[in-house]
């Protein structure tokens, strides 16, 4: 080889950009149950929300955007942060059969564990977890006491998308024993080590891109980006949280920027995208990343993805959801009561204020008690309460 040669050889070197490596992100998180679409408030689409294109979300909905991100771009992650289950009656009917199924369908890539996962125990979770297609994750639950679940989860997990490896790593709410039924058996540790630890295994490993995808609220997230070395992206859960930047397409009032960035306290060079998809996959997530040669991220952008009337029905999908939903109606066609009042049980308002539905809900506890006392009763006097995050919609007037 001659010098001429070697000259163009380093100059060739020295132009060639560094290459770089664009990856989108869907995610979801807080679905609980909502198979079928929904009005505003997050309950049953009726003909007069359909007619005037007030409904949003729900499975067949979800496929159509997902498919089409996916013939659109070369390289994508469809993720969930946990609390499939729970809030509808077909949860009640399924349990997490209708979940496995039709988040298999969907194609998703990995989803971490909610508290709600756990709400009829850790039995209650087994169904779900032999079904699923895809890994179920979480980096701070011991299941060594618990043998029929150990091993059925994940701490993390490394996927090949479009030849560059992704780590993701699975967390939940430490506390999700004070707010679930996850039993004695399981312990939960607290999130910023476990997870620390398992990011420190990954990159070991040689994976420079790295996910944490957690259920444990928009706070945590921020504390887990600032206190953490070599996460890229969080992709949360559990707080409901609405992120946006811009203008909201909806009358809902985001709480922070997405992503929201946050600087690591012992690693001022980087930075770490949070993002959340607020709750019932009313939007899809919807994350553009663009790293470079050594995993930094070097361009970002987004923001969810309204799920309105605009966006169509796949049809397959919505003749499979039409056929789970004959039982789960017959299951529920049994009148117990009307109402002629709009029962408020939004999230917001019935976890700040008093709101009429958890008035209902109090009354009803105080009558079936009053109902069944005796003259062995301590009291003819008592009270009722319950806790706002125990109510999860609202009844539209005249709805039975």
């Amino acid at each position: 080889m001659g010098p001429c040669t070697l000259s163009v050889m380093i100059l060739l070197l020295t132009l060639s950009p560094s290459l770089s490596y664009d990856l989108t992100i869907m995610h979801t998180n807080d679905v609980h149950a909502r198979f079928e679409q929904f009005n505003k408030y997050g309950s049953d689409c009726s003909e007069e929300d359909e007619a005037n294109g007030a409904c949003f979300g729900g499975v067949a909905r979800r496929v159509t955007k997902i498919n089409e991100i996916r013939d659109s771009y070369e390289n994508t992650l469809l993720l969930d942060a946990g609390d499939e289950f729970q809030g509808t009656q077909w949860f009640y009917y399924y349990q997490g059969r209708a979940t496995s199924y039709f988040m298999n369908h969907m194609g998703y890539d990995a989803m971490a564990l909610g508290n709600h996962e756990f709400d009829n125990g850790v039995e209650g979770l087994f169904d779900f977890l032999y079904n699923v297609t895809f890994p179920i994750l979480s980096s701070n639950i011991d299941a060594s006491g618990e043998p029929e679940l150990e091993g059925m989860f994940e701490k993390s997990v490394v996927i090949d998308v479009g030849g560059e490896r992704i780590g993701i790593v699975g967390y939940i709410y430490s506390r999700t024993p004070e707010i679930s039924k996850p039993g004695k058996n399981l312990v939960f540790l607290d999130e910023i080590p476990s997870v620390q630890a398992e990011v420190d295994a990954l990159v070991a490993d040689g994976v420079n891109k790295i996910i944490a995808l957690g259920h444990a609220g928009y706070g945590t997230d921020i504390d887990i980006a600032k206190n953490t070395v070599g996460i890229d992206i969080i992709v949360g859960g559990h707080s409901n949280s609405f992120l946006y930047t811009g203008t909201p397409p909806t009358d809902d009032v985001a709480i922070g920027p997405y992503p929201t960035v946050v600087t690591p306290e012992n690693a001022p060079e980087d930075q770490v995208l949070i993002v959340q998809d607020y709750t019932f996959a009313k939007y899809l997530g919807f994350l553009q990343v663009t790293f470079d040669d050594d995993g930094k991220i070097t361009e970002y952008g987004g923001n969810p993805i309204t799920l309105d009337s605009a966006i169509e029905e796949d049809p397959a999908t919505l003749a499979e959801i039409n056929e789970f939903a004959i039982p789960v109606k017959e299951y529920t066609e049994n009148v117990i009561g009307e109402t002629y009042v709009f029962l408020n049980g939004e999230t917001p308002i019935c976890r700040t204020v008093e709101c009429n539905m958890g008035n209902v809900v109090t009354d009803a506890m105080l009558e079936d008690l009053v109902a069944y006392q005796n003259e062995d009763s301590w009291s003819d006097v008592a009270i009722s309460i319950m806790n706002g995050g125990g109510i999860r919609a609202s009844i539209a007037q005249a709805c039975t």
